[in-house]
This record gives C-alpha cells, structure tokens and sequence, in this order.
C-alpha cells in the first residue's frame, strides 16, 4: 500500500495545485472540506495549528526525497506567484566553491551535511518571509535540520510514489550516488523525519507525469 493515501479532508489545504497551495497554505486550521481536480493533493499536518503573521506570510520550505519534484513545483509555484526561489542546493554550491557531486567525492558526505546545515540555517534566517525555500533530499537527516524545520511555520514535503522516483534517478547521472544503500532503504529510513517535519503533504500520484 502506498505510504500516503492522498484524501481531502476538514483540514486540507483551501485551493488545487501546488502554487496555490504555497501561496494559500494557511497557519490555521480551516474547517471546509476541499475536493482536488487533479491527483494532487495536500493535508495539513496538526502541527501547522501555529499561528503565522497575517500582513506578511512566512516562507515556504519544501522537503520530500530526491527526484520527488522539489525544485520543478517550487520553480513553477515561485513563477506564478511571482516569489522568490532559493533552491539550497545551489546556495550550497556557491558556498563550497564547486558542484555537489564533486564535493562529496573530494571531501565526502559530511562535510557536506556540515555545509548543508550552515547554509540552510542562514537561508531561512535570511528570507523568513514572502520566499519558496527548496530543499535537498537528505536535509532531514541532520538534527539541526529537523529543529530548524519543525520550528518553521510551513514546510511542505512533496510526496512522490518511489518507483517513479527510482525510474526518475535511473536516467539522472549528475548526482552523487548515495553511500552504501539503495534510493527504496533511503527513502524508508527517511520517512519518519519528514512526517515529523512535514505540517503539509502534497501526493503525486503514481506514474502521473502531469504535474
């Protein structure tokens, strides 16, 4: 059975596709049940209950695995609202002076965790409103990360069925292979930190393409 079951329910989110969902991701519970025309879905996490600022609303950080969608939703939301876009790994790129894979391959991957922490830590300081914040893969993993993000008003994690993710990544050669283990025990080990970060969850359905 898939992880998620994408269902509209009291607590979803108000309006259909991922822009929408950005730009309308409320700080409160809304009592109206939402029916969604495509397979996309959000539902609010309890903990999003946290009241955010109503003149000025908090950035959205986007989480979920690699290969999930992050940086094409993001993109496409960030046009459409006509918000900012920090994509955190090109931030960290930038920082250590070259590209990620290369990185990890001359210094290895904690120092690359070490980096990703310094810059993600920086970015949500440096843009805390009215920008879309996306996300590595891996950023759930370090401590530091899930403090920061389960502190953050909206944080919304993409959620992609993994055997579309593991066909995505097959083709895709530009990134860092992981360590020891497959993407599948990846992504399983990751699950409890991005529920425990996610107050959203947008469901692509599998094998849907359109999105």
């Amino acid at each position: 059975a898939p992880r998620r079951t994408a269902a509209a329910a009291a607590a979803a989110c108000g309006v259909a596709g991922a822009a929408t969902l950005i730009a309308d991701c409320p700080s409160k519970r809304q009592e109206n049940e939402i029916k969604f025309p495509t397979v996309l879905e959000a539902r609010l996490h309890p903990r999003a209950l946290a009241k955010g600022k109503e003149d000025m609303k908090p950035s959205v950080v986007i989480i979920g695995m690699r290969g999930a969608g992050k940086s094409t939703l993001s993109s496409a939301a960030g046009r459409m609202l006509g918000l900012k876009v920090v994509d955190v790994d090109d931030e960290i790129e930038k920082y250590v002076g070259t590209d990620i894979k290369s990185f990890i391959e001359k210094s290895g991957w904690k120092a690359f965790r070490d980096a990703e922490t310094l810059v993600f830590e920086r970015l949500v300081e440096s843009h805390r409103y009215g920008a879309i914040i996306a996300c590595g893969g891996g950023i759930v993993m370090s401590p530091e990360n899930r403090k920061i993000l389960k502190s953050h008003p909206r944080v919304v994690e993409i959620v992609r069925d993994i055997e579309d993710i593991v066909e995505y990544l097959e083709l895709d050669k530009t990134r860092p292979a992981y360590a020891i283990q497959s993407t599948r025990t990846t992504y399983s080990e990751r699950i409890p930190w991005f529920d425990e970060c996610a107050k959203w969850q947008f469901v692509i359905g599998r094998g849907d393409k359109n999105w």
